[in-house]
């Protein structure tokens, strides 16, 4: 039976192609996620390894307080101690190291786009450090810096240029008087870099005079890594000093980066199931029908002796080799796509400029592990449905699609829907593990009742269909409707994808109503002062709400920053990341809910909460909390007010709390924003106008009206909706891709019954038009399982969500009109083929009997 299964696979080459399409398609997705995660993963190892391949030790204070997404404040060191650390035996070089945010501009236009970071720091020629220069020195003195090459490039600055560098201390004008490699690339994961010498960085990027964030540190050679580590932790080493090898500092890096890719690589994670799930749909189609198909070739096996078992075996060797020749040709499509997301990431500056293709053993194993089960299991029943076919009745040339009469379907969809109805009550009511059953037994009964209703759907639409296309239109509606399964199927693959499309718009509409609702009742500001970073390490110079405050337009002004301290909870002191306001300025323009107290008690030591804060922790007001400065300073606060919102995290102080402490101490870092409203009289574009005259002093600053913020937030929003629509692309890619496979072998399943309308005076456009109509009979089945699957999914996540922020639920109808139409049009160049293929059909070969 394997060599008859063997020879059956090779006989029909076409059918094994179509059948392992569905498994290329959702094997190429799962494959290029693996490649371009390992792909990115070791150009950053590489990257790192060679940056600090001359460094053999690190010293850095051991006093960090972490804070979310790798965004940890890390106590600085004195640079005097560059010098103690130089005279260890064995220590060839020693030299201050800076690394705080810096974002370059030149004529008032920033360089580098928004996302990758924008760094400061240093470069004195010392070989430890990853920099080289490639065209002009290194900077002396406070007026010079030196730059990536990327940045170089793309800005078109040269040697001998000036530029304008902001850091959270202000902003300054400098000559370019070099230009640097970083280990080779021209710069290191697409950030953009602004390099001193050390009294500058110490004085201009961390606002700390005579400290430095670490010491690098060059051997001679005489002893080892971890020999010269022991040494100058001999000399150095502290309670509040670390001394770290070489080999553990690349090795944090490449951790970090690994942490941050993780995400991304998780959430494309996410989607190749998607669209291996949609795949299922597709594979099992194929593989029902082209079962189907071979009915006399099985009852003729089994009439020469063949059991059903051997019959079964023989159907799942065939999977097996569709499922591996679909696994290795998705792999090799998976590298394509690997390649063609590192082009992209490249182009917009989030990849390394050398980023080689790796191909490890392991995501070729796992993408064929996959693509070998989905196959086999959505092959299985199939396969024992081939093995069950008396020889006799399979002998006939005709089949009979009885699902929409089956029982144990209507019993599996009602279990499923009940599950569902209890699963989203129960959650809803507040235990949300209940949603993910809730939500499963929903999709579950869709699919289920599919086959039972889309047979009466189909025959509701012939009447429709006759009259807007006569007898194609007629037969295209009777073909969906005599086949349920198959036709419920197909479009249940593509509904799946409509149903992820809408409810990630109608989410998206709700988040982005929820947001303008919030955002017009807690802002009262008439100007927004942001900045274009996005990377969470950089904002506004502290010093900016002075300037602001001085303008005569402005009647007031509020801005939001944070710092991080560490918080006594449960008698340990934790690391938190705490908001800060000038909270004068916001009794104005911030309308937050308090349980207790308000704006006017919170100054100095005098904090306030949040509810949970407080109700986790059994504080009230007027209770103390022992708290700590990054340098060690302890302060003890007292609770003055307990607020009911999340707008100021878990502890909100104002910024006098931190007068007198430094940034490198565990002060206030940077503002991420600030409010400002005009005094009576005064326009908004007067208001913003003066503004302008403040933050042209500043590159970073965006200055906008209330709308223009609001807009704006909005439209980062619609990029993340872009980019869930293009992951979920490949998902609608295999879904289409079903509807001509699920055509092509339909038409060849009914070749004798188009040989025959043809015979009889049907013409060539009249065959194209009925297969054309019948997908878009299946389309419109699917579109409405979509729609009607994806506005239910999204109201349970936002009803989910309610407590979160998330208040209003909005469908998006413009999104939901395109993707129905989207889905049309798919539907009618899938037919394309299938169509062409039905009417150039040979009539006296279509109709022969042998």
């Amino acid at each position: 039976m394997l060599k008859i299964a063997y020879k059956s696979v090779m006989a029909r080459k076409g059918r094994l192609f179509m059948s392992a399409l569905g498994v290329i398609a959702s094997c190429a997705f799962l494959s290029g996620v693996f490649v371009f995660s390992d792909t990115v993963t070791n150009s950053f190892d590489r990257l790192f390894a060679n940056a600090f391949a001359n460094v053999d030790s690190v010293v850095r204070s051991s006093n960090v307080i972490e804070g979310d997404f790798g965004n940890d404040t890390r106590d600085r060191v004195s640079v005097d101690l560059v010098s103690t650390v130089l005279a260890v035996p064995g220590v060839a070089e020693a030299e201050g190291d800076v690394q705080s945010s810096a974002a370059m501009s030149v004529d008032g236009e920033a360089i580098g786009i928004s996302g990758p970071p924008k760094f400061g720091g240093t470069f004195t020629g010392s070989e430890a450090s990853p920099w080289r220069i490639v065209d002009g020195r290194v900077a002396q003195g406070g007026s010079e810096v030196v730059i990536d090459k990327r940045s170089s490039d793309s800005a078109d600055v040269a040697v001998g240029d000036t530029i304008t560098v902001t850091t959270t201390v202000g902003s300054r004008e400098f000559e370019v008087v070099g230009i640097a490699t970083f280990a080779g690339n021209d710069t290191s994961g697409g950030a953009t870099w602004a390099l001193f010498d050390i009294p500058t960085a110490s004085e201009f990027v961390i606002g700390a005079p005579g400290l430095v964030d670490a010491i690098m540190v060059r051997g001679d050679g005489s002893v080892s890594e971890e020999d010269l580590r022991v040494r100058i932790n001999e000399v150095v080493g502290s309670d509040s000093i670390e001394v770290l090898t070489g080999q553990e500092i690349i090795e944090e890096n490449q951790s970090a980066v690994q942490e941050g890719l993780s995400f991304f690589t998780t959430v494309l994670t996410i989607f190749a199931a998607i669209a291996t799930f949609v795949g299922c749909f597709i594979i099992y189609n194929v593989f029902k029908i082209s079962t189907a198909q071979r009915l006399r070739e099985n009852a003729l096996m089994r009439a020469i002796g063949a059991s059903r078992g051997q019959v079964v075996r023989a159907q799942l060797v065939e999977a097996v080799i569709v499922g591996i020749l679909g696994g290795l040709l998705g792999f090799v499509g998976g590298i394509a796509l690997a390649l063609l997301i590192l082009a992209i990431l490249s182009a917009v500056g989030f990849a390394p400029s050398d980023a080689p293709i790796a191909v490890e053993p392991s995501a070729f194993l796992l993408t064929m592990i996959v693509g070998v089960v989905v196959t086999l299991v959505c092959a299985v029943a199939p396969a024992i449905r081939a093995g069950r076919t008396p020889p006799l009745a399979a002998m006939r040339d005709v089949s009979i699609d009885r699902s929409s009469h089956s029982r144990r379907r209507l019993i599996l969809g009602i279990v499923a829907a009940v599950v569902a109805v209890v699963g989203v009550i129960v959650g809803l009511g507040g235990n949300t593990v209940w949603l993910a059953p809730g939500v499963m037994g929903l999709f579950i009964s869709v699919i289920a009742f599919g086959p039972l209703v889309v047979g009466p759907l189909a025959e509701a639409l012939v009447r429709p269909l006759r009259a807007l296309r006569g007898v194609t239109g007629e037969i295209a509606a009777r073909n969906a409707a005599r086949s349920p399964e198959r036709t419920a199927l197909t479009a249940a693959a593509l509904g799946i994808c409509l149903t992820l499309l809408v409810a990630v718009a109608t989410l998206g509409s709700s988040i982005t109503q929820s947001f303008r609702d919030t955002i017009a009742e807690q802002f009262n500001g008439d100007i927004s002062i942001t900045t274009d970073s996005q990377d969470g390490l950089s904002g506004l110079p502290v010093g900016m709400l002075p300037q602001v405050l001085e303008l005569p337009e402005v009647a007031t002004a509020v801005s939001f920053g944070g710092a991080a301290m560490r918080i006594e909870r449960n008698g340990e002191l934790k690391d938190t990341f705490m908001g800060v306001v000038n909270a004068e300025g916001a009794a104005d323009l911030i309308a937050v809910p308090f349980v207790v107290g308000g704006w006017d008690e919170v100054s100095g030591t005098n904090v306030g909460v949040s509810k949970d804060r407080a109700d986790a922790d059994d504080l009230e007001y007027g209770d103390t909390i022992q708290a700590q400065y990054l340098d060690g300073t302890s302060v003890t606060l007292t609770v003055r007010a307990i607020y009911d919102s999340d707008f100021l995290g878990a502890v909100g102080a104002d910024r006098s709390l931190f007068d007198g402490v430094s940034a490198a101490g565990g002060g206030l870092r940077f503002d991420f924003q600030i409010l400002d409203a005009g005094t009576e009289g005064v326009s908004d574009e007067e208001l913003k106008a003066a503004v302008t005259t403040v933050t042209d002093d500043y590159p970073v600053a965006k200055t906008q009206t209330r709308d223009e913020f609001i807009d704006s937030q909005v439209a980062q929003l619609g990029g993340i909706l872009n980019f869930i629509y293009a992951l979920l692309g490949m998902s609608v890619f295999i879904a289409v891709l079903g509807i001509v496979l699920t055509l092509l072998l339909s038409v060849y399943e009914r070749r004798r019954e188009l040989g025959l309308v043809r015979a009889v005076g049907m013409t060539k456009s009249q065959v194209r038009a009925s297969v054309r109509w019948e997908s878009i009979v299946t389309a419109l089945l699917g579109a409405a399982m979509g729609v009607g699957l994806g506005i239910a999914l999204a109201w349970i996540v936002v009803k989910a969500l309610e407590d979160e922020g998330l208040s209003t639920f909005a469908i998006s109808p413009v999104s939901v009109v395109i993707f129905t139409l989207m889905a049309v049009i798919f539907a009618v160049i899938a037919a394309w083929i299938p169509a062409r293929k039905a009417a150039n059909a040979d009539i006296l070969e279509a109709i022969a009997t042998t």
